[in-house]
């Protein structure tokens, strides 16, 4: 074991022992004493690497940085955890704006909590690569929003700082993991939003609040300097009161990171709102049948969403029916699919291992720490994933999760299919309205609701396509959000699409 205070300790043969059995290792005697010699004499190159050091992260600017300071009162739903201020750009495409920040993304000199208590009182030295380009931009950070905690529920209602409550009916959820953000942008505190999306967690609250919430394609927008869950799924992107204000926001958020390595060589980047006509007639649109009419779906938001395709087909778009089999069954793939990637993750003390890029040694040993002192304090949700992956993974040595990774191929190649006939997937982006807010509901019915709404927006966490949330008309004033989706870097056409609802509906 390695103290990063102080000496390397060599371990015990208790220690050696312990692990042989979790490895399944089945050591002799004689052996455990030689392995405990031979490891001990391995620390060297640890203690090499310790000698050569690093020096902390630097702030990643100048500025003046008010570290802010946690919100109390004042905040009716619960939006916010901490208000703070670091100004932007005095000149720059987004000057003037102010923006929030999920907080799981990392801005620079400003507590990142995470949304949980394991995480209090941490406070990263650096932004986020997406912060940066909006400091740059002229946009000015106000505060860090509430979120699930860890991004491991959908509703919004697990956060160690409280649930967060929809302004629409302060009875009910907003959707989540970005809870804070969605209600933010939908109460107009801010003029965007940043959120992350690991399963619909800009797209969940963005149906529920009434808002845009776009997850552009994975890997165009860098994620470097946010905490995720798993690097293929993770996504990060704004969370607007409209079609134009993302396009603008994406314009700036986009493009490559040489510190991310979920980015592909080259990323090819436009200027979003430059390109948006709002004109659906160039538009073929695949209404995607398994994504209606599903278990979990109430029967006002399909027929919500039916109306608003037909009005986009009156207005000129190509739209049809069309069937993915595969789509019906994408939350469970997903839930697989994650689950043991999950607990890599956690293991890998929040980064894991094996790929290419920056690892934030900052968090590292922050999150390290933190896990093994409170890992009690998880809410439902992380503990389920991370005991099920671990169960399954040793049980049945990852074969599940194996063939739920080839089934994401089979997914994505299935929706490519249609994007060489179709520009657009459509869908509801949650198959019902916000849920009620129960705080007494036991552990059973809590994990029953966490994951209910994702069933239509995880699959395109999966095949990393970019996907849009529209509002398109409530239903007894409930919010009800549409979601397009389209080809790998085609976001702008996405936006055009949603634009084009916006116009028309």
């Amino acid at each position: 074991m390695m103290d990063s205070f102080g000496a390397l300790r060599p371990p015990t043969a208790e220690e050696i022992d312990s692990l042989g059995d979790r490895l399944h290792l089945d050591l002799t005697d004689a052996e455990v004493e030689a392995y405990r010699e031979l490891v001990a004499e391995s620390l060297d190159a640890y203690a090499t690497v310790r000698d050569i050091g690093q020096p902390p992260s630097p702030p990643t600017d100048t500025r003046d940085r008010d570290p802010g300071h946690r919100v109390r009162s004042g905040d009716p739903h619960n939006a916010w955890i901490t208000k703070c201020h670091v100004a932007g750009d005095e000149e720059g495409p987004l000057a003037g704006w102010d923006v929030a920040v999920k907080d799981n993304i990392a801005v620079g000199g400003v507590e990142m909590t995470c949304g949980s208590q394991v995480m209090e009182g941490y406070v990263p030295a650096r932004d986020a690569t997406v912060v940066s380009r909006l400091l740059d931009a002229g946009a000015d950070v106000v505060g860090k929003t509430n979120m699930d905690d860890f991004a491991f529920t959908g509703t919004g209602k697990s956060s160690a700082f409280g649930a967060t409550l929809n302004p629409h009916d302060p009875e009910r959820l907003p959707g989540g993991s970005s809870s804070g953000s969605a209600v933010a942008v939908a109460e107009g505190d801010v003029d965007m939003a940043l959120g992350g999306d690991q399963g619909g967690s800009i797209r969940l609250p963005a149906s529920w609040t009434g808002i845009v919430g776009h997850k552009p394609t994975h890997g165009l927008v860098p994620y470097t300097g946010a905490i995720g869950i798993e690097n293929t799924i993770d996504h990060c992107g704004p969370m607007t009161r409209s079609v134009e204000a993302a396009a603008e926001s994406l314009t700036v958020l986009a493009g490559k990171d040489p510190d991310d390595p979920r980015q592909p060589e080259t990323v090819p980047t436009e200027d979003y709102a430059a390109d948006l006509s709002g004109d659906p007639s160039d538009l073929s649109v695949a209404v995607v049948e398994e994504g209606f009419d599903r278990p979990e779906s109430e029967s006002v938001v399909d027929e919500t969403v039916r109306a608003t395709l037909d009005t986009l087909a009156d207005a000129g778009a190509t739209v049809e029916s069309v069937s993915v089999d595969l789509h019906a069954a994408a939350g469970d793939v997903f839930t697989v699919a994650v689950a043991e990637a999950f607990v890599a993750a956690v293991s890998g003390e929040g980064l894991g291992h094996n790929w290419r890029g920056r690892y934030d040694t900052q968090w590292v040993d922050a999150f390290g720490r933190a896990r093994r002192a409170q890992g009690g304090d998880f809410p439902p949700s992380v503990k389920l994933m991370l005991l099920l992956g671990s169960y399954t993974g040793e049980q049945y040595h990852s074969k599940y999760y194996a063939e739920a990774m080839n089934l994401r191929a089979e997914l994505t190649a299935a929706y490519e299919e249609l994007f060489a006939e179709y520009d657009l997937l459509a869908m509801p982006t949650t198959p019902m309205r916000a849920h009620e807010h129960d705080p007494d509901e036991d552990i059973f019915d809590w994990i029953d609701g966490a994951w209910a709404n994702l069933g239509n927006t995880s699959a395109f966490n999966m095949t990393g396509h970019p996907s849009l949330s529209v509002p398109v008309e409530a239903a007894d004033e409930l919010p009800v959000g549409l979601m397009l989706t389209g080809s790998h870097f085609d976001d702008a056409t996405v936006l055009d699409a949603g634009y084009a609802v916006e116009r028309h509906r």
